[in-house]
């Protein structure tokens, strides 16, 4: 059956990527000729007008021209082609998404958009790569403003917690300009919101779904959110970061010299009843998927010259997910390997109100706040093999985990847009002074993200197996420190970021100019706080450790008096950091439009970056930690806070013409950038966290260095009548100093991955993308992107490194998105079949002479169907992963043989939602 998923992935990845690259410049004398529009083009669509900016140079050309009215029925190819316009009149190269291409395709959420944009590939449903560079190389904002993110493990926000329900559209670029924020390296994605409604919203929306994976029993527990209980942090504190009974003993020996070691015991055993103990994993049947959608809005005239307007967005969502795992250690994978039962329960709320006022349609002011609320539960039993207990042996080892983990972003911002052209008084006086165009933004945001772990345990247990049958015949936990562990996590990352722009267009003989400048800035502070409660087992008796977590946690077996006892520490060193990022940066750019043929484009922008990170021993009551931390920051080479003064240029030149491969318009636009990418707190430092996803340590690097940039671009856009049109950019990037994810050397039951920076890198591709209009109804629209990359470690690396040069980690040579789409003549059917697919990345580097480890290229089919009854009746069946592919992760052991690290199932959804607005 794999086999014939393989084939019919090929026949389907060769249908649909052909025809989207070298069909574009064709003429199809069968489609009806669009004339060009002028300074305000209007497009029907089901008689609801639409009026969209054109370019300046076309306003130029004719703001009274007067146009033919076109009546467009498709529904997804005319939300499409309205994007063209902005993209044409940005001097950088960008993409763009809107809320109609968003609804139409059916997508939940960002993420999920951002699949049919060039170039673009998301890896495991959250995180973007931009033209085969790592998450790590593109940046997210929220209307402009920097936010940050509740995602442990990831520097950037993850995409799929922000529904496509708020979303007014996104911009893509590509090419670095001034406005934008330095921190640049594959692109930037900026998130703009939905802002004022026009007139009344009314939007429900309701579905069911499932996964085929997922939909009879999984795992689960009771999911209980709780903090270190009150009694152990005082116990903490008390007994001066150690609560073990020979400690809290030794204390009070010192105010009492007669008291009996019972009741210090009596006291340890307090402590380990405050442990939610009722964490256990087991099987139950499992909750189909579940969402809820809600839109509200109006705007009102208050009289001639104000208008105020309200909009309420409300989503709720659930599902669960059998992430059953196979893995395998590179040293020896056919001795060390583990069969992982794993469930997920993704659950997740978010609620969005906007206020704005209007003044004469010169002044904007809105008041826009978000609450985004994601809680994860997971659940896992892991059984296999290792070199300590051998499958030769009958001996099993068996690895129990639950763990929640709570998300919330909450944003307020507040932002204004104003020009003066109606403006009574101020408007006369810009105009005697040959600023009557002048035009001003500005933003301020506020967000707090933070994520709580709390209650994480896991549990090692060993089985004795049936040497014919293979089958369990006996668990029990192991009598070892490491029997049990309790964790619990609290980051808090509190962001403020402000910003504004002014822009004033001139009129002048031959050309027209746009000078604009600007400022931004963010200020962000981190506590990261965790701690690990042990639970002891050495020395105690098989019989009280016999069964799993839910016989040896009962209260009655559970005592100090069986010999059970709590330490602290996670013994992977410092578990704690606290740490601050501030940026204040500024920019002046020159856009000029000669006789509307050449455009050119050139500015800075300075930053001035502050960063400082530094580790906590919480469990440090001496006061050592902290002297030493005052050692180490006054070194002349020290590390923990970093300072860097920049300028950053950008310059983009710009032909626009017709003709050019059959094109009614065209546009050939070259451009250079000045970048860089700054390392993440995460990755500077020095501590050490769990990966959930791989069950791997992570261990910051506080030696690491930024990355400069230098970008470059080569880019076609061809536009035809009929609304076809073709895209080619030629790319290339030089990064200095690259950061890479390695694995520290160690032995299969030591892996731990950390980061450091590589001598030199570049990535360097083409990328084609467009859309062409089929016979009765059909359209086709994608994009390919083939793209080559080089890294150069140091070969003094203390990783021991298997291969100094290589592909970039995250880099894939080739990323095919892909849309069939078919609109029906009278607007009632809607169908799209979309894949989205890329070539093998390299995960993190080898060490030790084993090769790089390798993620699989996923090959993700969907299909959307809309049915649309009435104008305000929208039925939709959506389909997800139709190949069955699986997640694959592997890497070559320097005796050649091939271990699966990871082999994680997706399954197949199908979901079915209904939707009515006004």
């Amino acid at each position: 059956m794999k086999n014939d998923n393989a084939i019919l992935r090929q026949a389907v990845l060769l249908a649909l990527s052909l025809p989207a690259c070298v069909a574009w410049a064709q003429e199809d004398a069968a489609q009806p000729e669009v004339q060009q529009a002028g300074a305000n083009q209007t497009i029907e669509e089901n008689s609801h007008r639409i009026t969209s900016p054109v370019p300046l140079w076309e306003e130029q050309a004719g703001a009274n021209q007067t146009i033919e009215e076109v009546v467009v029925v498709g529904r997804f190819l005319s939300a499409a082609e309205s994007l063209v316009t902005e993209r044409l009149t940005v001097p950088f190269s960008a993409e763009f998404l809107g809320a109609d291409v968003i609804a139409r395709a059916g997508d939940p959420d960002i993420a999920s958009a951002l699949r049919r944009v060039p170039g673009l590939t998301v890896v495991d449903g959250k995180f973007v790569y931009v033209r085969g560079l790592g998450e790590r190389y593109s940046s997210v904002t929220v209307n402009s403003a920097a936010v940050p993110s509740p995602e442990l493990t990831r520097s950037v926000i993850p995409l799929d917690l922000f529904p496509t329900s708020i979303v007014d559209s996104i911009k893509i670029q590509k090419s670095p300009s001034p406005d934008q924020p330095a921190g640049f390296g594959g692109g930037a994605i900026d998130i703009r919101t939905s802002s004022l409604p026009i007139d009344v919203v009314a939007d429900v929306s309701i579905g069911l779904g499932f996964n085929d994976l997922s939909d009879s029993n999984g795992l689960v527990f009771p999911g209980q959110a709780t903090p270190v209980p009150a009694a152990i942090m005082s116990a903490i504190d008390t007994y001066t970061g150690d609560i073990s009974v020979s400690r809290i003993f030794s204390q009070l020996r010192q105010s009492n010299a007669l008291v009996p070691i019972s009741e210090a015991q009596t006291i340890h055993q307090g402590l380990i009843d405050s442990l939610n103990t009722n964490v256990a994993p087991r099987i139950d049947t499992l909750d189909n998927d579940s969402s809820l959608k809600l839109a509200l809005g109006n705007s009102w005239d208050l009289n001639e010259n104000w208008r105020f307007g309200a909009l309420l967005n409300a989503t709720y969502s659930d599902q669960y997910r059998n992430e059953n795992q196979y893995r395998e250690s590179v040293g020896n994978p056919v001795i060390n390997f583990f069969n992982v039962d794993r469930t997920v329960q993704d659950e997740r709320t978010v609620g969005a109100l906007n206020f704005g006022v209007e003044y004469l349609g010169d002044h904007l002011v809105e008041l826009a706040t978000y609450k985004i609320q994601n809680d994860e539960f997971q659940a896992s039993i892991a059984r296999g093999f290792d070199s300590n207990n051998e499958k030769a042996d009958n001996d099993q080892a068996v690895s129990y985990q639950t763990r929640i983990e709570e998300r919330e972003l909450q944003l307020t911002q507040v932002s204004g847009r104003h020009a003066f052209m109606e403006t009574p008084w101020i408007g006369d006086k810009l105009r005697k002074l040959s600023l009557g165009d002048l035009e001003f933004d500005w933003f301020y945001s506020d967000a707090q993200a933070t994520t709580a772990i709390p209650n994480q345990a896991t549990f090692q247990a060993g089985a004795v197996l049936d040497p014919v049958t293979g089958q369990q015949l006996s668990t029990s936990l192991f009598a070892s420190t490491s029997m049990g562990q309790f964790s619990f996590l609290d980051l808090n990352d509190d962001q403020t970021s402000w910003g504004g722009n002014l822009i004033l267009p001139l009129d002048l003989d031959r050309a027209y100019l746009t000078l604009s400048s600007g400022w931004w800035g963010f200020k962000k502070a981190r506590d990261y706080v965790g701690y690990n409660i042990n639970l002891n087992a050495v020395g105690v008796p098989e019989a009280f450790r016999a069964g799993g977590p839910a016989d040896v946690l009962a209260p009655s077996n559970l005592q100090v008096a069986n010999g059970f006892d709590l330490s602290l520490g996670s013994q992977f060193g410092t578990e704690s950091y606290v740490a601050a990022q501030m940026i204040d940066a500024g920019y002046g750019m020159l856009d000029v439009d000669f006789n509307n043929s050449w455009r050119f484009t050139v500015g800075a922008r300075y930053e001035n970056y502050r960063q400082a990170v530094l580790p906590l021993d919480l469990l440090d009551y001496t006061g050592q930690s902290t002297i030493n931390l005052q050692n180490q920051i006054s070194e002349p080479d020290q590390t923990l806070a970093v300072k860097q003064d920049d300028v950053f240029g950008s310059a983009a030149l710009t032909y626009s013409s017709a003709g050019m491969l059959g094109s009614d318009d065209y546009q050939i636009r070259v451009s250079y950038g000045e970048t860089i990418v700054r390392p993440d707190l995460r990755e500077v430092a020095d501590v050490t966290y769990i990966d959930p996803e791989f069950g791997v340590r992570v261990g910051g690097n506080p030696n690491l260095k930024s990355s400069p940039i230098d970008n470059f671009e080569l880019r076609g856009e061809f536009y035809y009548g009929d609304g076809d049109n073709f895209t080619v950019s030629f790319f290339w990037k030089d990064i200095s100093a690259p950061i890479e994810q390695v694995r520290q050397p160690g032995s299969d039951d030591d892996f731990k991955l950390t980061f450091e920076n590589a001598l030199a890198g570049d990535v360097s591709g083409v990328e084609f993308e467009g859309l062409k209009r089929l016979p009765r109804g059909f359209f086709v629209s994608g994009n390919l992107t083939l793209s080559d990359s080089e890294v150069r470690l140091d070969p003094a690396s203390p990783n021991n490194l298997t291969n100094y040069t290589r592909r970039m980690t995250g880099h894939s040579e080739w990323v095919v998105n892909t849309t069939l789409g078919f609109d029906s003549d009278n607007g009632q059917h809607s169908a799209y079949l979309n894949i989205n697919a890329f070539g093998e990345r390299i995960y993190s580097a080898g060490t030790d002479n084993h090769d790089d480890v390798y993620e699989e290229p996923f090959d993700s089919l969907g299909f959307v169907y809309k049915y649309f009854p009435t104008d305000r009746i929208e039925v939709q069946l959506k389909a997800d992963n139709l190949l069955d592919e699986t997640r694959r992760f592997r890497q070559v052991s320097s005796s050649g043989a091939t271990a699966h690290i990871l082999t994680q199932s997706v399954g197949s959804s199908l979901s079915l939602s209904g939707r009515w607005s006004f």
